[in-house]
Order: structure tokens, then sequence, then C-alpha cells
């Protein structure tokens, strides 16, 4: 049976770290870790607690990264950037590169003891295509005709058109593996809480208080390499200096979200270390298209050019971003460099004048301060806007009333003509990043294309880059794409892509640091 190997590249870093602690007093071992003078408990502190634990509905970096300690892919990123079996032992494409069957791996079992089978797959797959659930992820498997179980480990899945990021999209944690027997139990409060978690991966779920404690415990059936460290507990940390002093006191063993004024102190402190690499994550501030003014493409172009992308990274995320070049990040795959977008105002006025704008205009600004230094770039953003004519009031919301705000609702109802988002697709493929987040919305509501962006040009070269599998020709139809939506007619501003942090006791070794941004401790121990 024929495997088929990935054509994108994709970068996955383990974070080896010396250590530097004197031995640990004898004590009586509990576990085997302890015997070898490892603690059984990792405490990581997130700026956030996880949103959803349901694959499904989990739509942010820090509910994705949970989700893979419980969860499994049929297929994953390997460590050379290769796609290999995780779920799946071997897979084939029909030769109209239509239908893909996946073999399963036996005796696989959930962490409630239950075998995951063909029937699972199909289960879950089922749900994701259901329209009248009003999932995100069925934008994601739009493409799925149907899914069929051949045999108890072998499951077929047929799509409408070839699909060409199929095996990436497989490797997507939006498509874990879940058990449908939970899937009944529990319909859209799946993830919600402890007891409705099932998942095949290397950790469970043993108890959870929302925005206070998150513990996993190593799940002793897993059919791969056994974690390591028996507990991982997230506790969740909003502030981002209460997050350092936690791990200054020893209060925490890793941080997540450093404060780019502080890793140089941080990183000089003996004891304590900081990882850094580049990821999928890239920060803009959309344009909501629905918008009188900002529906208007020049007023969109000069919005673009007002901007000093330099000026806001020196002053807030010094080292820890770099200038975004398109609306994918480099390590994504289908990624093309169209350069840095400098600020010239005079263009930007200029543009303005050509829109029927010669004395700008008055707009709104939509930030929260979930998004790390969410209030001051758009405060700095204003700033920038005012010295060609535009006055922007800033309006920062909660994030339960952004999600709100920005996802689910009609164009009428939409008020929003410029706001923060973080994107990047864990799926590392061009096909994550563009689609459904900006081809016309054909619900009426902006369940993914949350600012209503509409360009037909840019339907047809997405929907064609999806159905296509040449990777060359797929590369050339999505730089096309992205002309259009960074520089000709643009959805946001995109302003900097970002590299993940993770400040850590030295003491922990081998974390798990993707470029999907994600920090999973499958791996990892941490010597007491």
């Amino acid at each position: 049976m024929k495997k088929f190997l990935a054509f994108m590249l994709v970068l996955t870093m383990t974070l080896s770290l010396a250590a530097c602690a004197k031995p640990a007093p004898a004590a009586v071992p509990e576990t085997p870790q302890e015997e070898k003078g490892f603690k059984d408990t990792i405490v990581f502190a997130p700026n956030t607690d996880a949103a959803s634990l349901d694959p499904h509905v989990q739509n942010d970096t820090t509910s994705e990264q949970v989700v893979k300690m419980l969860y499994n892919t049929l297929l994953k990123f390997g460590p050379n950037g290769e796609i290999t079996g995780d779920l799946a032992d071997s897979w084939e494409v029909s030769e109209d590169q239509k239908t893909w069957t996946f073999k399963l791996k036996e005796g696989v079992k959930f962490h409630n003891g239950t075998e995951m089978t063909a029937e699972s797959v199909k289960g879950t797959y089922d749900r994701a295509m259901d329209p009248s659930n009003g999932l995100v992820v069925g934008e994601i498997v739009k493409m799925f005709e149907k899914v069929e179980v051949v045999d108890k480990y072998k499951v077929s899945i047929t799509t409408k058109e070839p699909y060409g990021a199929m095996m990436a999209l497989m490797c997507n944690m939006s498509l874990a593996i879940m058990d449908p027997a939970y899937i009944e139990k529990y319909g859209m409060d799946l993830g919600s809480n402890a007891e409705s978690i099932n998942g095949t991966g290397p950790y469970k779920v043993v108890s959870w208080t929302r925005d206070e404690e998150l513990v996993l415990e190593s799940h002793d059936d897993y059919y791969g390499d056994k974690a390591l460290t028996k507990k991982v507990v997230y506790r969740p940390i909003p502030e981002a200096a209460a997050r350092v002093i936690a791990l200054e006191t020893g209060e925490v063993d890793a941080i997540q979200g450093v404060p780019a004024n502080e890793v140089p102190r941080l990183e000089s402190i003996d004891g304590l270390s900081v990882y850094k690499a580049k990821s999928i994550g890239q920060r803009l501030f959309r344009f909501g298209c629905n918008d009188s003014i900002v529906g208007n493409t020049k007023v969109r172009q000069a919005l673009v050019y007002a901007v000093d992308r330099q000026a806001i990274i020196d002053s807030l995320f010094p080292g820890l971003s770099y200038p975004s070049t398109a609306p994918l990040a480099p390590v994504t795959w289908g990624y093309a460099n169209l350069g840095e977008i400098k600020q010239d105002k005079e263009k930007a006025k200029q543009l303005l004048a050509e829109a029927g704008y010669p004395n700008g205009f008055k707009t709104k600004i939509v930030t929260t301060e979930r998004y790390a230094k969410g209030v001051e770039l758009a405060e700095i953003i204003a700033s920038q806007l005012k010295e060609v004519g535009v006055e922007a009031e800033i309006q920062v919301m909660e994030w339960s009333a952004f999600l709100q705000t920005i996802d689910g609702i009609t164009a009428k109802e939409f008020d929003a003509p410029l706001f923060i988002m973080g994107a990047g697709p864990s799926m590392m493929d061009a096909d994550g990043g563009l689609r459904g987040l900006y081809t016309t919305t054909l619900t009426g509501k902006n369940d993914r294309n949350y600012g209503f962006y509409s360009n037909k040009e840019v339907d047809e070269l997405i929907d064609a880059g999806m159905k296509e599998t040449d990777p060359e020709k797929r590369k050339e139809l999505y730089k096309r794409a992205q002309e259009i939506l960074y520089l000709e007619d643009p959805a946001g501003i995109w302003l900097f892509d970002q590299l993940t942090n993770l400040a850590h006791s030295s003491k922990l070794k081998d974390v798990t640091v993707s470029p999907i941004s994600t920090i999973t401790f499958e791996k990892a121990t941490i010597e007491k």
C-alpha cells in the first residue's frame, strides 16, 4: 500500500534543556520517574484557560494545545517535516484522487477503555459534516462527500473533488477522533467539563475548575510512547507580570506569553531559560467590509499604508516578532513573500482623496486584552491613522463579548470597521489559512469570514487551490490570492509574524514546541 509523502515544509521542534540543578535529597520514590530523580507533576501557566476541549469547537491556541494532549488524529506531522501515521497505520488514495482509505491501528483505547475503530472515525466526521450542528469545523470538511466504514479497522473518506491538502487536513486537531458514544451523550456540551472528555491521547482530564486549574494525568493504556510525567497542571494567569512572578518564585515550572521587555531579564537569571521559535502565528487588524466607508477598497489600501509596523514591533514586541510579508507566515506551506509594506503617509492620503475622503473620516477600532498588548496595539494604530486624517475611537471588549461580536452574526448586526485578530492555520497549509476566512460567506453570517470580505477572484483562486493536487500549481494559485488579499483589495492590516515563546525552569526538559504555537508535555520531564 503506497504512502504519500508530504509536500509541505513543516518544522516541529523539541526543546531539550540541560539540567543545572543540584541532586535532589533522597526520598521514598512514589513513581518510576521519581525514582529517577524527576518530579511527577509539571505546572504550566498559560495566559488564559481553555475555551473548549471539544476538538470540533476549539479554535484558539490555548485550547488546541490541551486538545493535543488528549486526542489523536489519523495523521500527524513528523519531526522532520514529513506526514506520518498517527491513528492510521497506512493509507492510499484512489486513481481519481477522491477516495482516501485509511487502515487504523488496532487495539487503540479511549480513556474510558472503549476501543477506537472505524466507527469512531465515521461518527466523528459525520458530526463535523452535519450542517445542523453549526460547527466551525463544517467549513473545514465541506469538501467531504461521505465517510464509510470498510471494516472494523478500515475507513474511507470520499471528497466531492480532488483535495490537494488532504493529508495536511488529517493532521488538524479539529479532526481529532472522538468516541461516538460521548458525542451522542453530551452533544454540544462535549468538551465543556472533565466528565465529557474521552480521547485516545497520552493524557486524560481528571479535574477542571474553570479559570483556576485543569489537571491532566497520564493515560496508562496509551498506544504510543507513554508520557514520562504523571501529571500536567494548567493554572491560567491572565496578567503577564503575575505569570513572570509565579515562574521566578517556583510556583509554576513554565509560562506562556512572555512580555518582550521581560525576556532579556529572564534569560539572565540562573535556573531560568527562554525559548523562542518561528510559528504560524500572525497579528493583524481585519476590516469590517460591511462598513459603508471601510468597504471601499481604496480606503482599505490607505489604512494599510498609514501604519508603521516596525515602530509597533519596536515599541511593544522587540525580539518576539517581525513584520509580516504576506497573509501567511513563512512556516505555512503556500506562503508567498510579498514584501513588508512600509508606512507611506502621502500615499495613504492620496488614496483617501481618491476614495472621496480627502479630509479623512471617523471610524472605530475594536480590540480585546485577550491578545497580548491588544489595547496598546489599538492605541498606536489609532495614533498613526490620525496622522492621515482618520479619527478612530477605540472599543475594548471582554473576550466573551468580543467572540459574540465577531462570530456568527449577520452583516447588519456586525459593527467593527477595524478589529484585532490572530491568524495561523493548524494544518500549516494555505488552504487552512485562507479558505473560509477570506472566501465569501454563504450563510449570511460571519462564521469564519469574520469581516464579511468578498472578492470573486479570491473565491475562485482559493477554490481552485483546494481542488488542485499539483503542489506547484497550488502555490501559484495561492500566491495570486495572497497578492489580492494583502495588497490589491486588502482584507486587513497584517502587522507582524510572531515567535512562540516559553519561559521555564531549566530543570524542565523536552517540552514540544510546535510551529502552530502549541506547547505540549507528552515527552517532558522535570528534575527535582
